[in-house]
């Protein structure tokens, strides 16, 4: 096989650290996958970039930096010095480290989650022009398939992601088959042929240091807990997690088991909407005397913790994969688990299958394994026996034999997309997503380097020119006339538009929303070969505004024109419109 030009992508992991949480599930994939193609030899030459938010483009980063950073996150224990300080030593290199210039028929290959670096697809869809390939490594759609598991405005971004992966990802590598079958069903992608799975069946390699083992002894201690009898469950704290199913059981088997019942160790990050948990915990006298919630753990001390506990337990109502039952096997233990999604292929025939849903069913599993621990001991040596996970060695070598196996060229589609007319095209994103092949995003036609974010009611600009760039089908050898909402930055701005180079609209001084009519010339017709015009808006405000010099401001960007909505009105259509003027008049448009 030979092996493909790939470009890995670890911004995600990067900006990730700056949180100082430990990481989660995603993080923790980037972070091993990062590491093992940074020690396999035959892949040297792979270049590893993050993308650099203020300047939009990607920076190739040294592999020994990378391999000090992760190792550094691997390791990190607090103590007299923060991680904040560690962590801002590393950000303030990223700058010193060249621009990527990508070539055509490389891959770019994102492992993680890029739906908050901004600009990113703008960037992306350059990058395909130039005949630059896009793999995503997809970990979950659980945002989109169950939204009430989560703060709203990251199921908007989530669904605004997978839309723009199925515009623009030649191909989409699923972490298990319950992620794929989500993906094909949700998203529907033209070529499912191309979203292929890579299973994340595999196991740290990390040895447990003396100080590390030494650490775990003392966090033991600390909560009364001996070796074998606590119960492991390693995730975010968070409603999905079904932490709260966990803390009614350990109520039931404090009066069932009394002094027989074991400690239970909650390990990962504090999350969202997980005050009830912490809540209910305190007021049935359970919290920091029989469950116990720890953040902050370095891997090592994590995987001593795995080598300790009596068994894990695992009941999460949905997951991308599970990767806390495959390390629970990987160090030979019993994990209790769900049933649902991937959790069963996580469990590969050796985890506990239990209904999440039913707290008797978790009691019961949980009741067994005490009650009986001939059985507990059987199962775990059948675990220790004839469990074999996969290394994240090998698991990198999936990865470049599905990139390397790829014969068909990327699909580079027109120069610049087309603007449907009629078409009400968003800047915002108010909503998630439900149709995924018309998503009616403006940010397709985004072009450069200026633009923010896609907030609720928009996008602003961070410079004084930014540019839309789409092409355009006339109606009876006629261009249609642009609509075009802006907002001007904080303090009032004036605006020139200018098509194809050429200035055509100039505006006073703005200080609220104004609607632009951008009469495009009918005096340069030059159609492509499908027909199509290419146009390019390009639209100038007289100022921006640096909002760290408003008093009292948080927000700390330089601010240009705000965009909200972009529609095409073919002017030989009366019908059409009047249907734009009342839908605007009735704000059935609302912006």
């Amino acid at each position: 096989m030979t092996l493909p030009r790939a470009v890995f992508e670890i911004s995600d992991l990067f900006y990730y650290y700056a949180s100082g949480s430990t990481p989660t599930g995603i993080q923790r994939v980037q972070q091993e996958l990062s590491l093992e193609l940074l020690r396999q030899e035959h892949h040297a030459a792979t270049s590893i970039v993050i993308y650099d938010k203020p300047q939009q483009k990607w920076r190739l980063v040294s592999h020994e930096w990378v391999r000090s950073l992760l190792n550094a996150a691997r390791s990190f224990r607090s103590g007299s010095h923060s991680w904040r300080k560690v962590y801002e030593e590393f950000a303030a290199q990223l700058a010193v480290f060249p621009i990527k210039h990508f070539e055509p028929g490389e891959w770019l290959l994102n492992m993680g989650a890029s739906w908050g670096l901004p600009g990113y697809f703008i960037q992306v869809r350059q990058l395909r022009r130039l005949g630059v390939r896009l793999a995503i490594f997809l970990h979950d759609c659980i945002p989109a398939r169950h939204p009430a598991y989560f703060d709203q405005s990251l199921s908007v971004e989530h669904t605004y992601w997978l839309a723009q992966i199925r515009e623009t990802a030649d191909l989409v590598i699923c972490n298990s088959e319950a992620t794929r079958k989500d993906y094909l069903e949700l998203v529907a992608p033209p070529h499912p042929e191309m979203v292929y799975v890579c299973r994340l069946d595999a196991s740290s390699d990390q040895v447990v240091t003396a100080e590390a083992d030494m650490a775990a002894t003392e966090l033991l201690a600390d909560i009364a807990a001996t070796d074998d009898r606590f119960v492991l469950c390693v995730g975010t704290v968070e409603p999905r997690k079904n932490h709260l199913s966990l803390v009614h059981v350990w109520d039931k088997l404090r009066q069932t088991h009394r002094d027989n019942c074991p400690k239970l160790i909650c390990v990962g990050r504090i999350g969202w909407k997980s005050d009830a948990i912490m809540a209910q915990a305190r007021a049935l006298g359970l919290l920091d005397s029989k469950i116990f919630f720890l953040q902050g753990l370095s891997d090592e001390v994590l995987q001593a913790l795995y080598r300790r506990c009596l068994f894990t337990i695992y009941v999460s109502y949905y997951e991308g994969w599970g990767l806390p039952i495959s390390e629970s096997l990987a160090a030979g233990k019993v994990c209790i688990a769900g049933s649902n999604s991937s959790l069963t292929e996580a469990g590969a025939g050796y985890a506990i299958h239990v209904d999440e849903r039913s707290e008797t069913s978790i009691h019961e599993a949980v009741t067994r394994l005490l009650d009986n621990p001939r059985e507990l001991e059987a199962t775990s040596s059948r675990i220790r026996e004839s469990y074999r996970p996969r290394t994240w060695g090998e698991i990198a070598d999936e990865l470049i034999a599905i990139l390397g196996a790829q014969r068909r060229a990327a699909e580079i589609g027109p120069e610049l997309p087309e603007l449907k007319l009629g078409t009400f095209y968003r800047f915002g994103r108010s909503e998630a997503l439900k149709q995924f092949d018309q998503p009616e995003s403006a940010e397709t036609f985004c072009t450069g380097y200026a633009w923010h974010q896609p907030e609720s009611w928009g996008a602003w600009t961070s410079k004084e020119s930014a540019e839309l760039a789409f092409s355009v089908r006339p109606t009876d050898q006629q261009l249609p006339a642009i609509f075009l909402g802006l907002r001007p930055p904080p303090g009032a701005a004036s605006v020139t538009v200018t098509v194809n180079g050429k200035q055509i609209l100039s505006t006073g001084q703005i200080t609220t929303r104004r609607i632009l009519r951008i009469q495009l010339q009918d005096d340069s017709l030059q159609k492509d070969e499908q027909g199509l015009v290419p146009i390019r808006l390009r639209i100038s405000g007289s100022r921006v505004q640096n909002m760290k010099q408003i008093e009292n401001s948080r927000d700390s960007r330089i601010l240009g024109i705000g965009y909200f909505f972009l529609v095409g009105i073919d002017r030989s259509s009366i019908l059409e419109r009047l249907d734009f003027l009342e839908r605007m008049l009735t704000n059935e448009m609302q912006w």
